[in-house]
């Protein structure tokens, strides 16, 4: 008999228990804010050369959250950007921001586009910075520490971790530049690899098949001369190779992203030895 109470009495808690737990709605202004589950958004770092596929135009998804109680209605997100702290210039950098974006009825998160666009040259020589500001309105109230993100973005690239481990170990892996980077990249398709000691060894083997199958032979084909490039090319359609109509010098590149060209040429007057040449006019070499 004992029992029986004590079970009733145990059910009867846990189901008020739970009913409490349904009713429980957050206390306080809801708010939209940079970031996914509990973190904060607060710099996005992003770089073209890191995005071999885009075409002189990417898209940057910002994550916004909800802070507070989802709804069963639209909600209106206001983004804004701040120029007093912003060097990327509208329609230049980015496309213009839409007047509103939405937070879908039940929902508590939702990703933003930002369209960045790599038409300024000088994005290849320092990055441009777009600071961006989550505005209060009828359906979103202010939390400044969360409502503010800075991205930026450029065309240029430090050196990755990885650089110096195939540099050591494959001879025809170049010195580290922005343009050799860039090359690397384009040509393997790949913007990652593994070294033997990073401890994912079937990302290490794609890593070396990569190097040894596809990057040293366009290596070898380019530093060979202008025909062996040519014939290269040839078994890799979109690249192009065009002479230059003043000089001995061609320029290298993929049909799809024409932004971004390499110079390829003697390494010097009159040489039979070719090369492609840096950002800092160098011969990208070993």
């Amino acid at each position: 008999m004992k029992n029986s109470i004590l079970t009733s009495f145990l059910i009867i808690l846990l189901l008020g228990s739970c009913q409490k737990a349904e009713e429980m709605k957050f206390v306080g202004e809801t708010c939209a804010v940079f970031g996914t589950s509990s973190d904060t958004l607060k710099h996005i770092v992003y770089s073209f050369l890191e995005h071999p596929e885009a075409s002189g135009v990417d898209t940057i998804l910002l994550p916004v959250r909800i802070m507070g109680n989802r709804t069963t209605y639209d909600r209106v997100i206001n983004l804004s950007v701040v120029e007093s702290k912003s060097t990327a210039i509208k329609e230049t950098h980015y496309k213009t921001l839409e007047n509103e974006y939405i937070m879908p009825a039940d929902s508590g998160l939702v990703y933003i586009p930002l369209i960045v666009r790599n038409t300024d040259p000088n994005l290849s020589l320092e990055p441009v910075k777009l600071v961006l500001q989550i505005e209060a309105n009828s359906d979103f109230g202010s939390y400044p520490e969360m409502q503010s993100t800075i991205v930026t973005f450029s065309n240029t690239i430090k050196k990755p971790v990885w650089w110096d481990y195939w540099q050591a170990s494959q001879s025809s892996f170049p010195k580290f530049s922005v343009t050799a980077y860039g090359l690397v990249t384009k040509v393997t398709g790949r913007t990652e690899f593994e070294t033997s000691a990073g401890g994912d060894m079937s990302m290490f083997y794609i890593s070396v098949y990569s190097m040894l199958n596809v990057w040293t032979p366009f290596f070898n084909a380019a530093t060979s001369g202008v025909q062996t490039l040519r014939t290269w090319i040839e078994g890799h359609p979109g690249w192009v190779l065009v002479k230059h109509t003043g000089d001995e010098y061609y320029d290298f590149y993929q049909e799809l992203y024409t932004s971004t060209k390499y110079k390829y040429g003697p390494v010097s007057a009159g040489s039979s030895v070719f090369g492609f040449f840096d950002e800092n006019g160098g011969v990208v070499s070993k």
